[in-house]
């Protein structure tokens, strides 16, 4: 069993897909099992997978029900211990990421995450930061970035993978549900993981109302009852007195 597998989503996006996978091919350790799904792109993105077919662990083409059951798709075909998604567009920091990781993957650890840049075409642009140890306020109003995030893979069986029926914050659900369920083993890496890609779905302006609403009901099921409550709370309070 490898210690690590990078699932990769595309649809529709080549360029993406080609920076993604320029990114991993740059990577100083090479050991990463990599599965790949295709969501039966007509943009070149399929021909692509298939030319390189031979450098992944797995890969597919088919129709999906959007990216988390396309990022299902991907975990459920990996063995190894800890799970990194990378999708089209999204890239890491430097060549040593994966390297300066690996030591702190271990059997004490369900997940490892460090810091993000955002970015978009114009490239990197802001630093996300995630602060250790992470606590319900910040996690009220903030969300991990999926790309800085190493899973171990028995965590997402555990939390019955991604659920499907929110269309743009699945990866916020299961990270809350796993933190406010308790006994969620975290350790902060000190640099840069991921480079996320600000130009996909959950990025776009007319997404954000959605976002907002996906992410209230996640709160509502998996959040302590207080916090819940003050969160939203003080926010409805703002938006009464036009703050």
């Amino acid at each position: 069993m490898s210690t690590l597998a990078i699932v990769t989503v595309c649809r529709n996006d080549r360029a993406g897909l080609e920076r993604t996978l320029t990114s991993l091919n740059e990577q100083s350790w090479q050991g990463f099992a990599h599965h790949v799904v295709d969501g039966a792109s007509s943009d070149g993105s399929a021909e692509l997978i298939r030319e390189q077919g031979t450098r992944f662990t797995t890969w597919v083409s088919e129709p999906d029900d959007g990216v988390y059951d396309a990022q299902n798709k991907g975990w459920r075909s990996a063995s190894a211990e800890f799970v990194l998604f990378l999708n089209s567009g999204d890239t890491l920091s430097a060549p040593d990421v994966l390297v300066r990781a690996l030591p702190s993957l271990s059997a004490a650890v369900d997940i490892a995450y460090g810091d993000a840049y955002l970015s978009d075409d114009r490239g990197p642009y802001a630093t996300k930061r995630h602060p250790f140890p992470i606590r319900s306020p910040w996690l009220m109003k903030e969300v991990v970035a999926h790309q800085s995030q190493f899973i171990r893979r028995s965590l997402l069986e555990r939390m019955g993978g991604y659920d499907t029926q929110y269309r743009i914050a699945a990866d916020y659900a299961l990270f809350a549900q796993a933190f406010w369920q308790g006994g969620l083993r975290l350790v902060k890496l000190p640099f840069v993981v991921g480079v996320f890609d600000t130009r996909g779905l959950s990025s776009r302006t007319d997404q954000v109302e959605r976002f907002a609403w996906e992410r209230k009901d996640i709160q509502r099921r998996f959040a302590p009852r207080f916090w819940y409550m003050a969160y939203h709370g003080w926010a409805a309070f703002n938006r009464m007195i036009g703050r």
